[in-house]
């Protein structure tokens, strides 16, 4: 029998690795000592050293489904006129219309796609219910917190001067949060 080489040994090393990530489950633990301190670990002998332990049941993380691929286009050699008139073409890819904020989601990422580069001074204008949340030229906004109800969301080009160049159509987002009431 020869001896693994070094591409079929790395590889035999990561399948043994994954297949221990995958049968392992590590259990937590919170303690309480008597100043009130909290602590948590993966240690049941260390939680009983430090106060009371009680095995806490961890959550699975929250995940979200992947959304349909974006269709690439060529694109198309313009002359130099052409190229001052640049269309952005600019879009909203996530979120989809209609789409629906879980209670467990706290934040919400907007992205855009745009069909060219943004030139010098050309900035992406993020909205919300018609009220500016913020300009930039990376192509998502995370909104940190975002309320309960129905909102609708755009975003735009603008120029330095802050004439808008290309516009998105409007996405509409549900959101709902737990209710205290029952």
């Amino acid at each position: 029998m020869k001896p693994l080489t070094g591409l079929k040994t790395a590889i035999s090393l990561m399948v043994m690795l994954l297949l221990l990530a995958a049968t392992t489950q590590a259990e937590v633990y919170k303690s309480v000592d008597k100043y009130g301190n909290v602590t948590y670990t993966d240690d049941p002998s260390t939680a009983e050293k430090s106060g009371k332990a009680e095995k806490v049941k961890v959550r699975p993380t929250n995940v979200m489904p992947a959304g349909k691929p974006m269709e690439l286009s060529e694109p198309d050699t313009m002359s130099e006129p052409e190229r001052d008139q640049t269309n952005y073409a600019i879009r909203i890819v996530s979120p989809e219309n209609e789409y629906t904020v879980t209670p467990g989601q706290r934040d919400l990422i907007i992205a855009v796609s745009l069909q060219a580069p943004l030139k010098e001074g050309a900035k992406i204008a993020y909205y919300m219910d018609g009220e500016l949340l913020g300009k930039g030229t990376v192509n998502n906004y995370s909104i940190r917190e975002i309320f309960s109800g129905e909102h609708n969301i755009y975003a735009q080009v603008e120029d330095s001067s802050g004439n808008v160049l290309s516009k998105s159509a409007t996405v509409t987002v549900y959101v709902h949060r737990a209710s205290t009431i029952n």
